[in-house]
């Protein structure tokens, strides 16, 4: 699939791929862009209150969740938009995320493999344009 294709896919995948999953919509996930050379997809959270620990930075559960809710959905569009699971997802935390802040997700493909797909993950805060957090992950197609 050459560059145009392989966006175009993204495209549609990201406008027609219903996420039947409660907690995902509640997470409020919304498309950011891709890069084929980069192999890489984004998303965009915003930080609501209901998501704040006591010093009013996101809690670092809901961080987490944020990964695997977009490196998840990146999986999905990897394995050919068949479901899959996460199989592990290893969280390093760099810098709170404020509250009132919102996160971009860049989700990279590192290797889909038939039956493993190996992605990795950086949070940046929008707003200061500092890296908050870094993911890794391998997911099972269904």
């Amino acid at each position: 699939m050459n560059k145009e294709q392989w966006e175009q896919e993204v495209l549609r995948f990201e406008a027609e791929y219903e996420d039947d999953s409660p907690f995902d919509r509640k997470l409020e996930r919304v498309f950011y862009g891709c890069n084929f050379e980069e192999q890489r997809i984004s998303h965009r959270f915003a930080a609501q209150p209901w998501q704040k620990n006591e010093r009013g930075d996101v809690h670092g559960g809901i961080i987490s969740s944020m990964f695997d809710s977009a490196i998840g959905l990146t999986a999905i569009f990897a394995a050919g938009w068949r479901e899959a699971t996460t199989i592990d997802l290893n969280v390093s935390f760099l810098r709170p995320l404020d509250g009132d802040s919102h996160a971009i997700i860049h989700t990279y493909i590192v290797k889909n493999g038939r039956s493993i797909i190996r992605l990795r993950g950086e949070m940046i805060c929008e707003e200061s344009g500092k890296l908050v957090a870094t993911a890794t992950g391998s997911w099972f197609p269904l």
